[in-house]
């Protein structure tokens, strides 16, 4: 008994003493959690939907007036393809972070070095990968939109960021949910009665232009779109 209180009080001093070691510890763990994602068919799935769906739309000719695109339109039209790949991490990282709590294994975690809040940080950080793969494919996307023949108007950095941003507040909340409500019955219910107070909402009140707001990708009316004097002057 001696011998193990010694251990633990030389960790805790080798932790204490070393931040670095610790936070090495943080980054590894969160590696680990990335690639476990890659098992679950829902993140891989809708990943692949979505890289797959946006190459066909860059590569597919255009015709009409999608043949001269407007870019402060194209910013915006790259928001809609990560909704179900983030909602598909959302459920999958509230998993991982359950994972210890299914399987009984929480106590093991106790007699570690690191603590609760570093691997709650550690499951935060194993979505910036694939919020990093978002932001390549709407960085391509957009590159494909202003490298066209004929596109005019300027792009937002700020449209172009709320892709990677949403998938990686979908990951840190699906984290925050699993310390909140540790169980694995929450996300799904979550989910499913979001998508139907937003659906009871929207009906409700007629679509008022308050209501679009509940959506996590917000858009803009055509009525109320300032055009680039260059679409203006482009002739019909």
């Amino acid at each position: 008994m001696s011998l193990a209180t010694e251990t633990a009080a030389e960790s805790a001093a080798v932790h204490e003493d070393d931040p670095r070691r610790s936070w090495a510890a943080v980054f590894a763990l969160a590696r680990f959690e990335a690639r476990d994602l890659l098992r679950y068919i829902p993140v891989v799935a809708t990943l692949l939907l979505y890289v797959g769906y946006t190459a066909w739309t860059l590569f597919d000719e255009k015709e009409g007036m999608d043949a001269f695109p407007a870019l402060q339109d194209a910013d915006r039209a790259t928001q809609t393809g990560p909704l179900l790949f983030g909602i598909a991490l959302f459920v999958c990282v509230n998993r991982c972070t359950l994972r210890s709590r299914r399987r009984g294994t929480d106590r093991q975690f106790d007699v570690l070095v690191m603590e609760p809040w570093r691997r709650t940080v550690a499951h935060v950080l194993s979505v910036v990968p694939f919020a990093a793969v978002t932001a390549l494919v709407v960085l391509g996307e957009f590159t494909r939109q202003a490298l066209r023949p004929g596109a005019v108007g300027h792009g937002s950095l700020a449209e172009l960021a709320v892709g990677p941003l949403y998938v990686l507040l979908c990951g840190a909340l699906g984290v925050l949910l699993a310390r909140l409500v540790p169980s694995t019955f929450a996300v799904p219910v979550g989910v499913v009665g979001l998508f139907v107070f937003s659906v009871f909402i929207s009906a409700g009140t007629g679509g008022a232009e308050w209501s679009r707001w509940l959506s996590p990708i917000v858009g803009e009316n055509g009525g109320n779109t300032v055009l680039p004097s260059d679409l203006i002057g482009r002739p019909a």
